[in-house]
C-alpha cells in the first residue's frame, strides 16, 4: 500500500512540473491569444454595424442632390466612437456609382486594434475590416389599402402604418400613388374626378406625393380613408386600378429604369367583382329579362350596366355603383364615398330601368342568366380550379349559371383576382413586382391566393419569368409595423 502511494505522489509531482514548464511557453500565450481575439471580434462587430448604418443611412438619399459620400462618412464616424476599445487609425473608403438602372454606395473601413498579450511575439496591433453596399432604384409604387368592413376597428392603425411607409420614400424623387378598396375600388392619389380609365391618360404615381395640392397630397388622402362598415372585398378591381395607374406613370415618364411595384394590404378574401352585365358582345342578362337595355347599346354609357356584383358563401346582392366613376371632386371625397356605393346614383340608375331584380328596392342578380365570363377589367371569372385550394372556397363547386348563389360570385371574384395579378405580372414592359401584406387577426386571409398574387417562390404557380414578389403575414400591431418596414426595405433594396 505504501509503495503504491509513493508512486502516485511521484506522478502528481511530475504533472505539476510539466504544467509549470508549459505555463510561460504554451498556456499563457493561448490565453493571451484568446483575449486579443475577443477584443478584435468586439471591435470588428462594432465596425461592421457602423459600416452597415453608413450604407443604409446614406442609401436612403441615393439619387437625390445630397452628398451621399459625405453623409455616409458622417454616419460612420457617429456610429464608431473614436478610440473604441483602444482602436485607432479608422480608414474609410466610400464610393458612389450610378448606372442606367440604379444608384449604389459602397462603404468599407479598416481600423487598428491594439494587441495586449501578443506583443511578446512582436505584434502590437491587428487590423480589422468591414464593408457594406446599398443599392437604390428610383421607385414607382402603388399602395393598395383594404378598407372593407372587417377593418372598421383597425383603420386608425392601418393609416398610421401606411403614413410611416410613405415616409420612407423621397418626395421629388420616388413616385407614389394610392388605391383604396372595399365593395369597390378608388384611386385616392393622385386625385382626378371623374376617373379616366385610359392607360395613356394623365395620372399615375408621381413625385409630388408629399406636396400639398388642390385636393390634398397622398398623406391627406390616407388620413381621409374610412372603413365601409358594410363593405365587401373587391380585390380584383383594386389591383386593376393600381395597374392602370402604373401604366399611366410609365406612359408619362417613358423611364424604363424605374422599379414598378404594387403593395397590397388586405385582411380578407375576394368576394366581390366589377362587371359589365349587359355587354352587347357578351350579354349576361336572361333573354326573358324585362330590362329596357337588354343588351346595352354599344358606346352609349347611359345604357350600360357596369357595376359591382357581390356575394358570399350563401347569398348574392344586386348590382351596385362603381366608386371609381364618382365625379365628386371635394377634398373629402374619400369620406364621401362611404355612403355612395349604391345603385341609386350615376348611369347605373338609368341602365337598370324596368329590370325585375337589378333595382334598389329588390337587389339581387335574378335578371342574370350567368356570372359574366370576365370582370369589367377583362379578367376571366371562371378560368381554372385553383380556387379549390382556397381555405374559404375549397368545399364549393363553381357554377357560373347560378349567379344568385353567393358562393359563385365569391369564387368568380377569387378567379378574377388571381387572373388580374397574372395579367399584371406577365407585362414584360413594366415588370411589376407585387408585395402583399396579409393582416390575419380579422378572421384570416387566403395565404394560398396572396402568395400566388405575389408570385413567391413557394406559391403554387410560381413563374420564374415574372418578377418574384413577397408575401408577409402580420398577426398583430407590432408585426404589421415590421411587415411595412420589410416591404419598404425590399423595394428600396437597402440591404448589405
Amino acid at each position: 500500500m505504501r509503495a503504491s502511494y509513493h508512486r502516485g505522489g511521484r506522478r502528481r509531482g511530475s504533472a505539476m512540473v510539466l504544467f509549470t514548464a508549459m505555463l510561460p511557453t504554451v498556456l499563457i500565450p493561448l490565453v493571451g491569444l484568446a483575449i486579443d481575439a475577443s477584443i478584435g471580434y468586439i471591435v470588428q462587430a462594432k465596425l461592421s454595424g457602423a459600416v452597415d448604418g453608413a450604407a443604409l443611412g446614406a442609401g436612403r438619399l441615393l439619387g437625390t442632390n445630397a452628398d451621399t459620400v459625405e453623409i455616409a462618412g458622417e454616419f460612420l464616424n457617429a456610429n464608431f466612437p473614436t478610440g473604441f476599445w483602444g482602436s485607432s487609425n479608422l480608414t474609410p473608403n466610400i464610393t458612389y456609382t450610378k448606372t442606367f438602372i440604379a444608384h449604389t454606395i459602397s462603404v468599407s473601413a479598416t481600423v487598428d486594434v491594439p494587441l495586449l498579450f501578443m506583443r511578446i511575439f512582436g505584434y502590437d496591433h491587428s487590423t480589422v475590416a468591414a464593408s457594406a453596399v446599398a443599392t437604390r432604384k428610383e421607385a414607382r409604387v402603388e399602395l393598395v389599402l383594404d378598407r372593407s368592413g372587417s377593418m372598421s376597428s383597425e383603420m386608425t392603425l392601418l393609416k398610421f402604418k401606411a403614413a410611416e411607409f410613405v415616409g420612407k420614400f423621397i418626395s421629388g424623387y420616388d413616385e407614389l400613388g394610392l388605391v383604396a378598396f372595399a365593395t369597390s375600388g378608388v384611386v385616392g392619389y393622385p386625385t382626378t374626378r371623374p376617373y379616366n380609365y385610359s392607360p395613356t391618360s394623365s395620372g399615375g404615381p408621381d413625385t409630388n406625393f408629399e406636396i400639398t395640392q388642390t385636393n390634398g397630397d397622398m398623406l391627406d388622402m390616407i388620413n381621409d380613408i374610412q372603413s365601409n362598415s358594410n363593405g365587401r372585398t373587391n380585390m380584383s378591381e383594386a389591383l386593376a386600378l393600381a395597374y392602370l395607374e402604373l401604366q399611366k406613370a410609365d406612359h408619362r415618364d417613358n423611364d424604363p429604369t424605374r422599379l414598378n411595384a404594387i403593395v397590397l394590404f388586405t385582411d380578407g378574401v375576394p368576394n366581390t367583382l366589377s362587371v359589365y352585365a349587359n355587354d352587347p358582345s357578351d350579354n349576361s342578362l336572361k333573354s326573358t329579362s324585362p330590362c329596357t337595355y337588354n343588351p346595352a347599346t354599344a358606346g352609349v354609357a347611359s345604357t350600360q350596366m357596369i357595376g359591382i356584383a357581390e356575394g358570399d358563401s350563401s347569398t348574392s346582392g344586386g348590382l351596385y355603383f362603381l366608386a371609381s366613376s364618382d365625379s365628386n371632386s371635394a377634398a373629402s371625397w374619400m369620406k364621401y364615398l362611404i355612403s355612395n356605393e349604391t345603385i341609386g346614383t350615376g348611369n347605373l340608375k338609368t341602365a337598370v330601368t324596368n329590370c325585375t331584380y337589378l333595382s334598389k328596392t329588390t337587389p339581387s342578380l335574378g335578371d342574370l342568366k350567368q356570372v359574366p365570363s370576365k370582370d369589367y377589367w377583362g379578367d376571366s371569372t371562371n378560368d381554372g380550379t385553383a380556387y379549390k385550394s382556397s381555405p374559404m372556397y375549397k368545399s364549393y363547386t363553381y357554377d357560373s349559371n347560378k349567379p344568385t348563389v353567393g358562393s359563385n360570385i365569391a369564387i368568380a371574384s377569387w378567379n378574377a383576382t388571381d387572373n388580374t395579378a397574372q395579367r399584371i405580372l406577365a407585362d414584360t414592359n413594366l415588370n411589376v413586382t407585387i408585395y402583399v401584406i396579409g393582416y390575419t387577426p380579422n378572421g384570416g386571409v387566403d395565404e394560398y391566393l396572396l402568395k400566388r398574387l405575389a408570385n413567391t417562390k413557394d406559391s403554387s404557380n410560381h413563374n420564374s419569368a415574372w418578377q418574384t414578389g413577397m408575401y408577409v403575414a402580420a398577426d398583430d400591431d407590432a408585426a404589421l409595423e415590421v411587415a411595412f418596414q420589410t416591404v419598404a426595405s425590399a423595394i428600396l433594396r437597402l440591404a448589405r
